[in-house]
């Protein structure tokens, strides 16, 4: 038997082991493999799956949705944990999974819900006060989070998560300083939890410290290469430091690793359209628009890079959406007026007057307008004298009112 087959009966032994043991051994979720351990991730992944095939026992549909949530794939792990849930609805780590996976899809309010019901079933770990603080945190609920967050610490002195939490918290309540201690002291005691890293270099980009922010994102890459949320960051790095190529680099990895990824899309046609690429720059945001149509203002992008690129009539489509979503758009309303006379030019030879205002809208609550009460105006006054020449001789007019 060759050497990966005899991993794969034992771990498929072990799960089945597992399965037989007493209820509290069931609940249990096993450690997770480390990122860089895919082998042995996916092995325990199939080892699973062949022992749900057999008898689908309700633990084994929890271990695998835990193992599903370490590999981010979320919705693979939701529906396994929701099963697991239907089978026993009283094992309390099921919810405290479940809440996890909830987390992961952005959906705290649920996640929070989900996590209390794990307390009250009697988790009492520091993950789950971990966890719950959090939830707590996200809604800005930083008292009772503050108070979960120390229980998990009480309980796990060197949990790495909790200072992490506890730095965000310093973070949003405006202590960047204590922020910072935090966030270094969570990488010190785990230094493979990726949010901290992202945390970093965000805090150090904000401060304008460039090298330090880039010195954090290097170092998370090394452990997540494939991580397309870290080359977007990078790019945004080198996009604030002015170097538009390599930002440019950072985006187009973060799009080829995960191609839905708007924000980059959305960066990137910026950029072309800064260097007056506006064909790409158009390609870009009309991507955007694809991905995610409530983007703000993406009408008005594509209106412009339409208008750049002698596109008039679709981008005079384009400026009326954007004014439609919003009627005090001053940008849009303007570069619908440029299209039309561009447009009126090109077909006519000759400009269009100023299209009506939209309605609703009002210059002044979105930038200056000229004060013509303010505005000194003068008027041509007439020649003091004039000669008028009658044969031979001239003779000098004085004009009415003139000294």
């Amino acid at each position: 038997m060759r050497s990966g087959n005899v991993i794969l009966f034992v771990l498929l032994l072990a799960v089945l082991a597992g399965c037989g043991t007493s209820n509290r051994q069931q609940a249990a979720i096993p450690a997770l493999p480390q990122a860089n351990d895919s082998i042995r991730a996916e092995a325990a992944l199939l080892a699973l799956t062949r022992a749900i095939n057999q008898a689908a026992p309700a633990t084994a549909y929890a271990k695998r949705a835990a193992l599903y949530l370490s590999a981010g794939r979320v919705r693979e792990a939701l529906a396994d944990i929701d099963e697991a849930i239907s089978r026993n609805d009283n094992a309390g780590r099921y919810f405290l999974t479940k809440a996890a996976v909830l987390r992961a899809l952005n959906q705290p309010e649920k996640a929070l819900e989900v996590a209390q019901r794990a307390e009250i079933l009697g988790v009492d770990t520091p993950e789950l006060y971990t966890l719950l603080g959090d939830l707590l945190q996200q809604q800005n609920q930083f008292g009772r989070a503050h108070l979960y967050v120390a229980k998990a610490l009480q309980m796990a002195p060197y949990d790495g998560e909790a200072y992490y939490f506890n730095g965000l918290m310093a973070a949003k309540q405006g202590d960047t300083t204590q922020a910072l201690s935090l966030y270094l002291t969570s990488l010190r005691l785990k230094p493979r939890f990726l949010p901290t890293y992202q945390q970093l270099a965000l805090v150090y980009r904000s401060l304008g410290d460039l090298n330090s922010a880039m010195t954090y994102n290097e170092q998370a890459v090394r452990y997540f290469p494939d991580n397309a949320q870290l080359q977007y960051n990078r790019g945004l790095i080198y996009q604030t430091a002015g170097r538009l190529d390599s930002a440019l680099t950072g985006y187009q990895q973060a799009l080829r690793l995960q191609p839905d990824l708007y924000q980059a899309a959305f960066q990137s046609g910026l950029i072309y359209q800064k260097v007056r690429n506006y064909p790409v720059a158009l390609a870009h945001f009309q991507r955007v628009q694809q991905l995610r149509p409530q983007f703000p203002r993406i009408d008005f992008f594509i209106g412009m890079a339409l208008e750049q690129t002698g596109q008039w009539e679709p981008a005079i489509v384009a400026y009326s959406k954007a004014m439609q979503r919003d009627p005090t758009d001053q940008q849009a309303y303007y570069g619908y007026w440029r299209s039309q006379k561009r447009q009126s030019a090109q077909t006519y030879g000759s400009y269009l007057p100023a299209p009506t205002l939209a309605k609703g809208y009002d210059p002044a609550r979105t930038g200056p307008v000229l004060d013509t009460s303010r505005v000194r105006i003068s008027t041509i006054q007439p020649k003091q004298r004039s000669s008028t020449r009658s044969d031979s001789m001239t003779r000098t007019v004085k004009m009415p009112g003139s000294n």
